[in-house]
């Protein structure tokens, strides 16, 4: 697997729907955190995070759009890595279903994770 575009989904937000603050500042330090140890414990891979690229452009009421956005990214990719709570969050279920039905690989971090650790050492 050498060379891939990795794309690395983490729920953003909101809780039941409703965005807060506090939510979307800790998925924040969640994803920067993941990101930043399978940067540093991966030299063969780029990883992408949706959140770093675009939470900027978070869109409340065009969602669809936003959704759209990271589809586009996502489609570049020959891996999904799915994190924290996804199975609780709308963007990642989509992103989800995008890549299984374009037969993208998906993987848990903690599958993902597993895969790396059998690499042996390919950290920076």
């Amino acid at each position: 697997m050498n060379g891939r575009l990795i794309y690395v989904a983490h729920p953003f937000g909101s809780i039941n729907g409703i965005n807060c603050d506090d939510v979307m500042n800790s998925n924040q330090m969640a994803i920067d955190k993941i990101m930043k140890e399978l940067v540093l414990k991966d030299r063969n891979n780029v990883y992408l995070s949706p959140l770093h690229n675009f939470s900027m452009l978070y869109f409340e009421k065009e969602y669809a759009k936003g959704l759209q956005i990271c589809l586009d990214m996502l489609e570049k990719c020959s891996v999904l890595i799915l994190c924290g709570d996804w199975q609780h969050s709308k963007g990642c279920i989509g992103e989800w279903a995008y890549a299984n039905a374009r037969n993208i690989k998906i993987y848990s971090l903690e599958e993902w994770e597993e895969y790396l650790d059998k690499q042996g050492d390919i950290s920076r």
